[in-house]
């Protein structure tokens, strides 16, 4: 929300809905200099905000940076964002004025693109916009949930203590992010490295021993004239199985980006043996954490949910959020459908749902969160550790495989000889 007076020094009027302390909802349209100003009222008459925005003639529409500014945004790093907010939130402490502590960071950053971006935000700010409007101009670089507490930090004055705030999530979403990103790559490399191995000894070992297995004709084992025609097939048409794995790939990450595609990934990852405990710890650690923070910095509860839209990364979450945000309109309490979805697990739900009963929402939902990071932390190791067995031991069943494709003929021409 852009919070300033218009050119013509009209007092803005902020369209706003709220719940009574016997949980009517109501709504209504207040005129005030600040979204903050809105907030005191409404609190001072004893509502609960639900939300609070501009009326349309007032609203003033964000300026998003132009196409051709993509490649910055691409080279923009999630780890410069949480460098930028640990620089400001520090300099802003010791005195350092905002333009001043963005124009320190573009002057000391090694990516160019980086102090590019930031020197953008540096002159919008010059010319009198909040620090959050300058950067929602970067939907590709700044999180949504970082420009909503910004501005929430910006009604409140406290702009420097959200900023360190921000660095420390940020820091947690990368932290858990690696790890889990970590624990799929073993896997990965393995069958990687399996692939390889197994395409080497097809296309350049097994066909040295094809006049040696020739001399046996039809006494060869199954296994080993069926690997010997795929590796003639390798050999002879090369282009074509080339040809063929470009084409799956191409395909496989189309499929990946459609809709159908990524719906299906995503209940994969929930879904899948090993992996799913890891994933649903994953998810339930961002939509925990961030819930908490935005409610604890005043944001309204239905812009919070708007945010964890986005925030979750899985789209199966969407009915969970859709369901959430239909009992905040009709008045009702909202962890009952915590409580109902199978995507949230059962101590998080009964946490949430005592914390809306107590009125401490936010403070349960950071416990929560920590929790989650618990049980985040030993899904990973318990995946890992089932993990790398299984990939050892269908490598080992492969290769085996092979070599007994191999060996088989070997043994019965040893035979014949002897006899």
């Amino acid at each position: 929300m852009a919070l300033a007076v218009t050119e013509n020094n009209i007092i803005p009027r902020f369209e706003w809905r709220a719940r009574r302390s016997d949980g009517t909802p109501d709504r209504g349209v207040m005129e005030a200099d600040t979204h903050a100003g809105v907030v005191r009222e409404l609190h001072r008459q004893g509502l609960a905000v639900i939300s609070i925005s501009l009326a349309a003639l007032d609203t003033k529409p964000v300026v998003r940076a132009d196409p051709k500014d993509r490649s910055l945004s691409r080279r923009f790093t999630r780890d410069e964002v949480l460098s930028l907010c640990s620089q400001l939130s520090v300099m802003m402490k010791t005195g350092v004025s905002l333009v001043e502590g963005l124009d320190t960071y573009a002057s000391q950053t090694a990516c160019k693109e980086a102090a590019a971006v930031v020197r953008r935000v540096r002159d919008d700010v010059c010319e009198g916009e909040d620090l959050s409007v300058a950067m929602a101009k970067w939907p590709r670089i700044f999180p949504t949930v970082m420009i909503a507490l910004l501005q929430a930090a910006e009604a409140t004055g406290l702009l420097d203590q959200m900023l360190s705030r921000i660095a420390k999530d940020l820091a947690k979403q990368r932290k858990f992010t690696r790890q889990v990103k970590g624990a799929m790559a073993y896997p990965g490399i393995m069958l990687l490295v399996a692939i390889s191995a197994v395409t080497i000894i097809m296309t350049f070992v097994l066909p040295k021993f094809k006049p040696l297995f020739a001399a046996q004709g039809d006494n060869l084992p199954m296994i080993t004239r069926g690997l010997m025609a795929i590796a003639d097939s390798l050999h002879t048409y090369w282009m074509l199985w080339i040809i063929a794995l470009v084409s799956i790939i191409s395909v496989t990450v189309v499929w990946a980006k459609s809709q159908v595609g990524r719906r299906s990934l995503d209940w994969l990852r929930l879904n899948t043996p090993i992996v799913k405990t890891m994933f649903q710890q994953l998810y339930t650690v961002r939509f925990a954490g961030t819930m908490g923070t935005l409610l604890a910095a005043g944001v309204s509860l239905l812009d919070v949910i708007r945010i964890l839209r986005t925030v979750t990364g899985n789209s199966l979450y969407t009915q969970l959020w859709d369901e959430v945000e239909e009992r905040v309109n009709r008045g009702q309490d909202m962890s009952t459908a915590f409580l109902k979805s199978p995507l949230v697990p059962r101590p998080v739900s009964a946490m949430i749902n005592a914390g809306e009963r107590s009125g401490r929402l936010s403070e349960t939902l950071d416990h929560a969160a920590q929790f989650s990071e618990e049980e985040l932390d030993s899904a990973i190791k318990a995946a890992t550790s089932l993990i790398e067995p299984i990939m050892i031991l269908g490598m080992g069943v492969v290769v085996g495989g092979i070599a007994a494709a191999m060996l088989l003929p070997i043994f019965g021409l040893s035979k014949s000889l002897q006899h």
